[in-house]
């Protein structure tokens, strides 16, 4: 195999290769169907594949690392949160979060009167979820979901539905499957929420449009056009601008999206 930067060159994104992760040291092949270069699998099978091998990841990481080192794992909710319901933007309603790992920001919703659930693909950082919320003696629910599979089961709609910095995690050949669910999941007066790093952030080598991390993830780096053209077909902008986020090893840049469903 070339190097991670090679294959990006010749192949647009990386095919397998193999990360630690904490101090296990415990492999774990990351498989990106080439399917546009032929001899592919079809597209319900490398979304089943690729969440497959998503879970496995994110269950080895949540089960493997302290929760300290997760580089998301950020307890306080982010200032664009807060702000929303100091701003009256956003009042108690029923609410979603898609990716919400081990759920602070699920918790700090509900502490804050919203009837609030929250959706990730790792069945062990949903276990950690509702354990911390059982502890935190707040009411909100807990489900474990491939938001890139069939959601059909999941007949709640949602005043707000938000991912935070999940949907750089989304490449872009499974984003449209990825944008269909959450429309289905949005009342029809709704509102979704995305923040997701952008291109012009100087993280994991500043360079490229998929980037891997240190702790093994690859992820990919947008824009504005990007998401402009991926969210218009089902949805209306209220704001789409670049903001600066801080986190937890300094501030990063990303793309800020808030719209509402067409239908409305």
């Amino acid at each position: 195999m070339g190097s991670f930067h090679g294959e990006i060159a010749e192949a647009g994104y990386p095919k397998i290769y193999s990360f630690k992760i904490g101090s296990k040291d415990r492999p774990t092949s990351f498989v990106q169907d080439h399917s546009r270069r032929g001899g592919g699998l079809g597209a319900s099978n490398r979304l089943f594949r690729r969440g497959y091998m998503i879970k496995d990841q994110m269950n080895k990481i949540y089960g493997n690392m302290d929760l300290d080192d997760i580089p998301w794992n950020i307890e306080t909710p982010p200032a664009i949160l807060q702000d929303l319901i100091k701003s009256n933007k956003l009042s108690p309603c029923k609410i979603i979060e898609l990716g919400c790992g081990t759920g602070n920001y699920v918790r700090y919703f509900s502490k804050m009167g919203f009837d609030a659930t929250g959706v990730d693909i790792s069945e062990k950082a949903i276990e950690i979820a509702k354990k911390l919320a059982q502890k935190s003696g707040v009411q909100c629910k807990f489900i474990v979901a491939d938001v890139l599979g069939n959601m059909s089961s999941m007949k709640c709609k949602y005043d707000f539905v938000y991912d935070w910095e999940l949907l750089h995690h989304v490449f872009p050949e499974d984003r449209n499957k990825y944008i269909e669910n959450i429309y289905r999941l949005v009342k029809t007066q709704g509102r979704y929420l995305s923040v997701s790093f952008s291109e012009a952030s100087t993280q994991f080598g500043g360079v490229g449009k998929y980037r891997k991390t240190p702790i093994g993830t690859v992820l990919y780096f947008t824009n504005e056009a990007e998401i402009e053209s991926l969210f218009g077909r089902f949805f209306y902008f209220e704001e789409l601008k670049s903001v600066d986020i801080k986190g937890k090893h300094g501030v990063h840049k990303a793309v800020y999206a808030l719209v509402r469903p067409k239908n409305g």
